[in-house]
């Protein structure tokens, strides 16, 4: 699975890649009518479904994994197996009763699929296997570690134009070419991408099984929360001394987003939960993800130029280092997975 996600890094430089070839085909155009910038970015939206295309297909056609497909089987056994048996016993209620009215054998006897409501009501259903809060905390877990995270995940990329800023990409809106202007953003985007968040994807492909997902999440969290409070507090300082300094914080902050919680959030949902619940359990925990990401493009991006333009930068690293301290709490409710297989880990 962490191989799988860490493919997103190489995603993250192919979209500027791709931003930058489009860009450049209507240089000339862009230059002369900047509202020839309304076809370069649906064209590269465009280009962005295909991928998402193809993954669909491929997921279509692709079967289930043989243990879904085992408890499935066992599943409809089980349902047939159930059904004979009711309607055995509601021949032997009718044949004690052949005098009786059929009013008075329905009140004595339920129908079939009365019978199986009954007994699906009596299975181990979501709602049951939750209520446990040895499983409840679980879920909890990872829902509020990957909600902690993505608020800084995505309020950091969101303003990631500081750190463009800071590296000599940014240009300047005013005096260059529109497409000069786009190019250099796109190239700055690919430094960044480069710097921090691809190794750091990788890093944690190769040593997952050694140290474990738990520990993964548990290191990212702290290590980030010591970072963002010191990008946090000396934010004004460390630009006006070192832009040096800046640009190493940010792109270790950004190393260890993905050597730590950015993939391990979404491997352990995919492994922690039964086999008959993971798909549910992983979704849930992916939806408390995405509304971090509302969170901070909805809220928190907001604030950012509270005072003067990205006057306000400061206070928010200081915020999502409090987000990672949650986060790194929440991850304590959530066993470690690593050399277990998946029935070990759901006690299947």
């Amino acid at each position: 699975m962490a191989g799988v996600f860490a493919w997103q890094g190489f995603g993250n430089v192919l979209a500027p890649i791709v931003s930058i070839i489009v860009t450049a085909c209507f240089m000339s155009k862009i230059d002369a009518d900047v509202l020839y910038l309304d076809y370069v970015w649906r064209i590269i939206i465009g280009v962005g479904c295909i991928p998402g295309v193809a993954t669909l297909y491929w997921r279509l056609t692709m079967a289930d994994s043989a243990r879904f497909q085992n408890i499935s089987a066992n599943t409809r056994a089980s349902s047939m197996e159930s059904i004979r048996a009711d309607e055995e016993k509601l021949l032997a209620a009718e044949t004690r009763n052949t005098n009786s009215t059929t009013e008075s054998n329905n009140a004595g006897v339920q129908s079939p699929q009365s019978m199986e409501n009954n007994r699906l009501d009596h299975t181990k259903t979501f709602g049951q296997y939750f209520r446990e809060w040895r499983h409840l905390k679980v879920l909890l877990g990872t829902s509020i570690a990957w909600f902690a995270l993505d608020v800084a995940f995505y309020g950091i990329n969101l303003n990631s134009a500081v750190v463009i800023d800071a590296i000599g990409f940014a240009g300047d809106l005013y005096q260059d070419k529109p497409s000069h202007f786009i190019i250099r953003n796109c190239v700055g985007n690919i430094i960044i991408n480069i710097l921090g968040s691809v190794p750091g994807y990788w890093i944690t492909v190769f040593t997952i099984e050694r140290l474990g997902r738990k520990t993964i999440q548990l290191m990212g969290f702290g290590v980030l929360a010591v970072l963002y409070v010191i990008l946090g507090f000396a934010y004004n300082q460390i630009l006006a001394k070192s832009t040096g300094a800046f640009i190493f914080l940010f792109s270790l902050a950004q190393l260890f987003q993905n050597f730590g919680p950015n993939v391990t959030t979404f491997v352990i949902p995919g492994e922690v939960f039964p086999t008959r619940f993971r798909s549910t359990a992983h979704g849930i925990s992916a939806a408390s993800g995405k509304l971090g990401a509302i969170v901070a493009q909805g809220g928190f991006l907001q604030l950012t130029n509270i005072g003067g333009h990205n006057a306000w930068i400061d206070h928010l690293l200081q915020i999502f280092a409090l987000f990672m301290c949650i986060g790194f709490l929440a991850t304590l409710w959530i066993p470690e997975t690593k050399g277990k297989s998946l029935e070990e880990i759901s006690e299947e």
